[in-house]
């Protein structure tokens, strides 16, 4: 029986993107096919996804809260534990890199949990396609495979053409790298999007806000 290894799972407010300010709960994968998580691997990894350059992420092991390795079912029942309130809830399974592990059995336990199923990824691996809705956020050299994408998020600047992407989602979205300079990286954006007025801009404010 296959088992999903999995990092953390918690509940917050989504902070990017389409349904910024939403309840969803996070169920974040351990492992990502560009960085390997470890410091000493980002400049060799590099080659592969620009994000190895920058990534703050911790998708290392099932050490976090609530992390471990479950079946599907297991999984649907601890998300809807985790929920905590009746009705249709939102997963959004991110990592790392979701399309490691995510596969048609797990999208429809959490389905038959009542969860509508939202997936962050780098677009390199092909998707169930009954997933609900899809956020590609590409790190080039790594290749896009194609496949539907729902909205497209790029990190700007981190050496991404955002112009590249843009017909492979009607939402498109920019937001500032983060990191020291992160107010230069907001201006540049804003710039952005006032000369290209079909993008719009993302801010990360869950941690604006202080949540996870």
């Amino acid at each position: 029986m296959k088992r999903y290894a999995v990092r953390e799972i918690f509940l917050t407010l989504q902070g990017e993107g389409t349904h910024t300010g939403t309840r969803a709960l996070f169920l974040r994968f351990t492992g990502c096919n560009v960085w390997s998580g470890n410091e000493e691997d980002r400049e060799r990894d590099t080659a592969k996804g620009c994000c190895a350059a920058w990534c703050d992420t911790e998708f290392r092991g099932t050490s976090g809260p609530r992390g471990g390795k479950y079946t599907a079912e297991e999984l649907a029942a601890v998300a809807r534990e985790v929920w905590a309130a009746e009705g249709s809830g939102t997963v959004v399974c991110t990592g790392g890199e979701p399309s490691l592990q995510l596969d048609d059995e797990l999208v429809d336990a959490l389905h038959r949990a009542r969860f509508s199923v939202h997936v962050e990824t780098n677009g390199s691996r092909a998707l169930p396609h009954s997933v609900d809705w899809v956020c590609l956020s590409p790190k080039p050299p790594m290749a896009v495979v194609s496949q539907r994408f729902d909205e497209v998020k790029v990190i700007f600047p981190a050496g991404i053409d955002p112009l590249a992407f843009e017909h492979l989602a009607p939402q498109r979205f920019i937001q500032p790298l983060d990191g020291l300079d992160r107010r230069q990286a907001a201006a540049r954006c804003v710039d952005f999007v006032m000369q290209h007025p079909h993008w719009k801009l993302s801010t990360q404010t869950h941690k604006d806000l202080g949540l996870p």
